[in-house]
């Protein structure tokens, strides 16, 4: 059932998107801090950042989900109310100060939107007056001329309260004010910091993932617990830490990829080797399809960690070998008895139905196995799964007599 007008009109949507945005900007500076440095989510501000030096960074974020012709987020306008309003906020907060002069020679004030670069007289007449190419009282009257041709009365308050500061602390206020516009796409950008944190792009999805997971945690706990969202670069390190150490720990990461079943299952070598010793019948698709599936994750993962440059060919080797070792000698002490009995006179034939009887015991204890490769614990799927694929290879086999029966 589509959404009534009502409803529409009081869609939470483009609120989300803003608060997701503020989150976003938050994450993105919080890979900046350094040493004795500190970032707060709706603290001082809907983002701030205290340096080192004591000086501090006050931040207002504005996104719109407006576009123009062209597809893009709308233009910041010369009376664009979010400016305003921010301003008018900022203007507030400095008239609170017991020291308005020592505030300002603190703090600057950056407004950080969506919207587009385009050329704004407001902002202009800003950098004219920060790089001294207009007087105060240039700035003031232009100011006054902008809210005399105002209509909007809300922005017209805005404008009038921003001017009616004092020259001395409007100069100094508007010396600190900074724009960053056109900003947007801030998950491409953390990622972006990521991979020059940590030099594997690899490994950047996973650390985001990591990250992205225990802020947004620690952030809705705290405002729950009414607890300050403020974190230092040492906080940082202390409770964020272990979220980058995937790019550097030898630990492979297993992932549940996609695959593509074969045509006729059942006609794979390691399907019929289990077929032939009585491990299943052919007529258990299901089974069939599992055992396939637990095949075709472990091979996806080998080859996803090999494209990636986490797994070597010789790690490959490795690791086939260790395997393979583990069943090899499990089958030379499964069959032990039953060679035996091949050397003292007995007929292969006539042993079969114990062969088939040992050979699906050793099926059955390889299959509780877990295997490991370093610091990667595999899991029951994914060690079946090389079981079966180093039969499908024809490394291993179950039969006694498998090497000349396939």
């Amino acid at each position: 059932m589509p959404a009534s007008k009502t409803q529409q009109a009081t869609s939470a949507s483009d609120t989300s998107i803003g608060f997701d945005y503020q989150f976003y900007q938050f994450f993105l500076l919080l890979l900046d801090l350094r040493h004795g440095e500190e970032i707060g989510l709706e603290e001082k501000d809907d983002v701030h950042v205290d340096l080192a030096d004591g000086t501090q960074l006050l931040i207002q974020t504005k996104h719109t989900v407006q576009i123009n012709a062209t597809g893009q987020a709308i233009n910041l306008t010369e009376r664009d109310k979010d400016l305003w309003k921010t301003l008018s906020n900022w203007t507030k907060v400095i008239s609170d100060q017991s020291d308005a002069k020592a505030f300002l020679k603190l703090t600057t004030f950056q407004l950080s939107t969506n919207k587009q670069a385009v050329t704004n007289p407001f902002v202009l007449n800003i950098i004219r007056l920060q790089n001294g190419d207009i007087k105060i009282k240039d700035f003031k009257d232009y100011l006054k001329e902008l809210a005399k041709n105002t209509e909007d009365a809300t922005i017209k308050d805005y404008i009038d309260r921003f001017r009616g500061m004092a020259s001395e602390l409007l100069t100094l206020f508007a010396k600190k004010i900074a724009f960053q516009l056109n900003h947007d796409d801030l998950i491409s950008a953390i990622k972006m910091r990521l991979l020059e944190k940590i030099h594997i792009k690899e490994r950047v999805d996973d650390v985001y993932r990591n990250l992205h997971s225990e802020l947004r945690d620690t952030n809705y706990l705290n405002v729950k617990a009414d607890i300050k969202n403020v974190i230092s670069f040492e906080r940082f390190n202390q409770k964020f830490g272990k979220c980058f150490q995937v790019a550097i720990s030898t630990k492979l990461p297993i992932r549940d990829l996609p695959y593509i079943l074969p045509d006729h299952p059942e006609q794979q070598l390691f399907i019929r080797q289990f077929l032939d010793i009585g491990d299943m019948s052919a007529t258990e698709k299901d089974v069939i399809i599992a055992y396939t599936t637990q095949m075709l994750q472990l091979l996806n993962n080998l080859k996803e960690w090999e494209s990636n440059g986490d797994f070597l060919e010789s790690d490959r080797k490795k690791f086939n070998k260790e395997t393979s070792l583990i069943q090899q000698t499990a089958f030379k002490a499964t069959f032990r008895r039953i060679k035996a009995k091949i050397e003292g006179g007995q007929n292969l034939d006539d042993l079969d139905d114990e062969i088939k009887t040992s050979a699906v015991s050793l099926l059955d204890e390889m299959r509780r196995q877990i295997l490991q490769f370093d610091e990667t614990q595999l899991s029951l799927e994914l060690s079946h799964g090389h079981f079966y694929l180093l039969t499908e290879e024809s490394e291993i086999g179950w039969h006694m007599d498998w090497k000349n029966r396939y």
